[in-house]
């Protein structure tokens, strides 16, 4: 089945190097722009396409020279990244609407790199917040309770280690981002059947009637009932591969007319 190409991805970044008088208390609350050091970068980013096995990955490890001569230096990963989200029609990410793909944005302003055409996002966080009450909506969290394994296990202080140029360390980083997209797809695919709405269209992709569920997409769907608006009634569907229940988009026909003789 051909459908819309689904980028799923997530970015691991550095801290701020910065200074502060305070650890805690009324002092610590506020840092000024100007106690910036050194901006925050983009250590790796990790993706998928959906329905593909290879996890692809980029890194400032990736760049030799560049590396070398700037540890800090993300232009390599943030270029080639890029090129992989201008093939995309859809993307997925765990807080990508508000941390990743902004993140990203912010990097590529800044190496002078063009913008990326405007796509459609189905972030997993916001599916869970919208959609569901569990106890937390992290993403270790899903997993676990949604029945797969959580975050890969992380020595104490790699994200410094990986600030101060240890290979090792962000050789570590790039394997923990990985995971981190194995988990994604798993807890995307197993909200999706129980979101109501989706962002993708399927009908604009493939013929005739289908799933909506943009992971799916089977045309095995069983009717089921009517939807009613206050204006129209629509045929109601399940689909019999994955669950999701949609109606047509089309209203059916206003049926046995009462006609008033006067």
């Amino acid at each position: 089945m051909k459908g819309p190409k689904i980028l799923i991805y997530d970015i691991e970044s550095s801290h701020n190097a910065l200074l502060n008088f305070d650890l805690g208390g009324k002092n610590a609350g506020y840092i000024p722009h100007h106690n910036i050091l050194e901006e925050r970068y983009i250590i790796c980013i990790s993706w998928r396409w959906y329905g593909q096995k290879k996890i692809h990955s980029v890194s400032i490890l990736d760049d030799p020279k560049r590396f070398k001569k700037n540890h800090h230096d993300d232009y390599h990963v943030v270029s080639v990244f890029r090129d992989v989200l201008e093939e995309a029609e859809a993307l997925v990410a765990h807080n990508g609407d508000r941390f990743d793909l902004p993140m990203i944005k912010a990097r590529m302003i800044f190496h002078g790199i063009p913008p990326i055409p405007k796509c459609i996002s189905l972030d997993t966080l916001k599916m869970a917040r919208r959609s569901f009450k569990f106890n937390s909506n992290s993403l270790d969290y899903l997993a676990r309770f949604l029945g797969f394994k959580g975050k890969m296990d992380n020595p104490k202080g790699l994200w410094i280690n990986c600030w101060q140029g240890d290979v090792k360390a962000i050789k570590h980083m790039i394997k923990y981002n990985k995971v981190d997209i194995e988990i994604l797809e798993f807890v995307f695919v197993k909200l999706l059947p129980y979101i109501d709405t989706y962002a993708i269209n399927l009908n604009m992709f493939l013929k005739g009637a289908r799933c909506p569920n943009p992971t799916c997409g089977s045309s095995k769907l069983e009717w089921r009932g009517h939807k009613y608006t206050k204006t129209a009634k629509y045929r109601r569907c399940v689909c019999k591969e994955c669950g999701t229940w949609s109606n047509e988009r089309t209203a059916l026909k206003e049926e046995n007319k009462i006609t008033i003789v006067k």
